[in-house]
């Protein structure tokens, strides 16, 4: 995106990797535009605060990256009583997208969505996506993910209603790990074992750096404007591959994820629904 032309800011929790990050970037694009805002997605407070700063600017793309992959062993509470990994992975993009949805209205923005491969692989529980009984560490994670999933599939839709001139596109990064990824000083330094651990999964895994095309293909291809609504992206062969079209998880297409995980975005924004028809 950098050396696309574009200003890229990124909003991290850590100011010491964001400016290890903008380094590397630096490096390898002398020219690229880039600047650093705090964001701690798992704090509404700090969505707001993130939302003040850009809700001035003009924006053209806002994508819903950060995340917490490593989930706790045992329910930790985060924001509004959910667990900490949908607080984190969730409420915190919910928060910020209501914070910019003037931006939405006023300009042809594309909000990109993060989902993930796991929302195949494990049942969603659309009553239960506090996960108040039933906590598992891999299914916070999945729940997260169908909620951002579902969100962004809803968003587009709502906003062809609105008739507003933004788009969200959902896309997938397919099994994208640590040890088949291009080394990053301060980024991404696998030890050895996992180094050799995550190669021995090459047959069907990919690097990160490869699991990011999609993401960049959503944000920067000007022909997903046209693009149906609902569009999905992914790695053509499920977990790696070429970005092309996918098809999400069923549940994340139906109203009975969209409606109760459009009601935590009305939640995360105080109890006003931002997009309102």
């Amino acid at each position: 995106m950098a050396e696309s032309g574009a200003h890229v800011v990124l909003a991290c929790r850590n100011e010491a990797k964001a400016e290890a990050a903008m380094k590397e970037i630096q490096r390898r694009v002398p020219q690229a535009k880039l600047e650093y805002l705090p964001f701690e997605a798992s704090s509404l407070e700090s969505a707001t605060a993130l939302g003040n700063i850009l809700r001035h600017r003009e924006l053209d793309i806002l994508i819903a990256n950060a995340g917490m992959i490593r989930t706790p062993a045992t329910r930790v509470v985060g924001s509004l009583g959910y667990e900490s990994t949908m607080s984190t992975n969730f409420l915190g993009h919910a928060r910020l997208v209501g914070e910019l949805a003037e931006n939405f209205r006023s300009r042809p923005m594309r909000f990109i969505g993060l989902g993930s491969v796991s929302t195949l692989l494990l049942k969603t529980d659309p009553n239960n996506l506090a996960l108040d009984h039933g906590y598992h560490a891999y299914r916070a994670y999945a729940q997260s993910k169908a909620a951002v999933q579902a969100f962004t599939l809803a968003m587009d839709h709502r906003l062809k209603q609105l008739s507003w001139p933004s788009r969200a596109i959902a896309v997938h990064p397919g099994y994208s790990i640590s040890g088949l990824t291009l080394q990053v000083p301060g980024i991404n330094e696998p030890p050895y074992f996992k180094r050799v651990r995550d190669q021995m999964q090459a047959s069907f895994a990919q690097g990160k750096h490869e699991g990011s095309v999609s993401l960049v293909e959503a944000a920067l291809n000007p022909g997903i404007s046209a693009s149906p609504r609902g569009t999905y992206l992914g790695p053509r062969f499920l977990s790696k591959g070429e970005s092309s079209l996918a098809r999400p998880a069923k549940v994340t297409r139906q109203k009975r994820l969209m409606d109760p995980v459009w009601k935590i975005f009305i939640e995360a924004n105080q109890g006003m629904d931002p997009f309102k028809i």
